[in-house]
């Protein structure tokens, strides 16, 4: 085996031995660099969704330069399915800015539809949700299935491109940590359907049809879930799925107890005992939920957290599952090196021993301000360094 492909496997080695909450050598690092790496590699965000190249590029620099074990995901969005289909829900405010998407965009369902919705939701967001989206599948034949078929030849080819930044890597020796996306089914009512003032209304005016909503969706998240898992590529180690969630720390415990949290316990019981392993985004602050999360399958369970006490987050959920993230990005971008190396010791002298500790950051990193480069790699060399068991 050469020196490159040896390298490769420690890293994997490492971040899954972690994942499982055994010990590993030392600390892995995870590079959570999303759009950011876009501008670190000289472009912008909306140069890499139109050129998957520039996206590659951009992610190898970040491989060759910055210290880590691996990366979390490639960061480009498909801009050629988006143009092909008539999306509006994308734009940008400038040729250098990220992509925005606005809360209005989702507001494309009506709220006396959850009824046919929760009947049959593959059917409705075929027959409903897609055209109201996507203005050229809202057109007549032969019109729709030309822009549906270039749609999916362009969805195509993103798929072969990021399959092959995925190669490029390897190549390189760094592995990319999620094999795909979902969703809870609350989050995607809000995200795209409902918009967030809309879902949050329809709690309070249509309780027993939202809550429906979310029990009949719950088993397409699973399907679009297990597709992405079948169409990555043969592993030794478990599939990885990112699940960003964005609702529960504006819920009230009654709410999250009632709409979101049977949903994803359901989902979370439901990969694991797949042998999937599904790494939730914990946005805000979850220590209102540590008992919940105590619920969740043991061991094949994980967290990347935006906020917390690391000393209580570490003493109820240690024996449940890997610990991901909590240092600052803001620190990255307005600290000094010394501040971030300090931080990073305290994060690691509390959540490091025992193992189950991936370091990262507490978000992705998106705009080119959100962090020096020279911070994120002083802070991983230290952490490569002081984290040795």
């Amino acid at each position: 085996m050469s020196e490159v492909m040896n390298t490769y496997q420690e890293r994997l080695d490492r971040v899954f031995k972690t994942l499982r909450l055994e010990q590993a050598d030392r600390v892995p690092v995870l590079g959570t660099y999303g759009t950011w790496g876009a501008y670190y590699g000289g472009y912008t965000d909306s140069e890499t969704n139109w050129d998957m190249d520039k996206c590659g590029k951009a992610m190898l620099k970040m491989a060759n330069d910055i210290p880590m074990d691996m990366l979390h995901q490639p960061f480009a969005r498909p801009g050629g399915v988006y143009q092909a289909l008539g999306s509006k829900a994308f734009h940008y405010l400038s040729d250098s800015n990220i992509v925005q998407y606005s809360d209005e965009s989702a507001q494309i369902m009506k709220d006396d539809e959850y009824p046919e919705f929760s009947k049959d939701p593959f059917r409705f967001l075929v027959e409903k949700v897609l055209p109201r989206k996507y203005a050229e599948l809202a057109k007549d034949s032969p019109m729709r299935d030309l822009a549906f078929a270039k749609g999916a030849m362009k969805f195509g080819m993103f798929g072969a491109q990021k399959g092959a930044i995925k190669g490029s890597l390897a190549a390189q020796g760094m592995p990319v940590l999620f094999d795909g996306i979902i969703l809870h089914p609350m989050d995607w009512i809000a995200d795209f359907f409902r918009g967030i003032k809309g879902a949050f209304g329809d709690i309070h005016r249509r309780p027993a049809e939202f809550a429906e909503a979310i029990q009949a969706f719950t088993p397409l998240v699973i399907r679009l879930g297990m597709g992405q898992v079948h169409m990555a590529p043969p592993s030794p180690n478990p599939k990885v799925l990112l699940l960003p969630l964005h609702l529960p720390t504006m819920l009230k415990v009654a709410d999250f107890d009632k709409y979101y949290w049977p949903s994803f316990k359901m989902i979370m019981e439901f990969f694991a005992a797949h042998n999937v392993y599904v790494i939730p985004f914990y946005e805000g602050d979850w220590s209102r939920f540590y008992n919940h999360l105590q619920e969740l399958p043991a061991k094949k369970t994980m967290g990347w957290f935006e906020h917390g006490d690391p000393k209580e987050m570490k003493q109820k959920l240690q024996d449940t599952m890997c610990l991901i993230g909590l240092f600052p990005a803001t620190l990255l971008q307005y600290g000094t090196k010394e501040e971030c190396i300090a931080k990073a010791k305290e994060l690691l002298d509390n959540l490091a021993p025992g193992g189950g500790y991936i370091f990262g950051t507490d978000k992705e990193l998106i705009a080119p301000q959100d962090a020096k480069a020279e911070n994120i790699i002083a802070v991983n060399k230290f952490v490569m360094e002081y984290g040795i068991y």
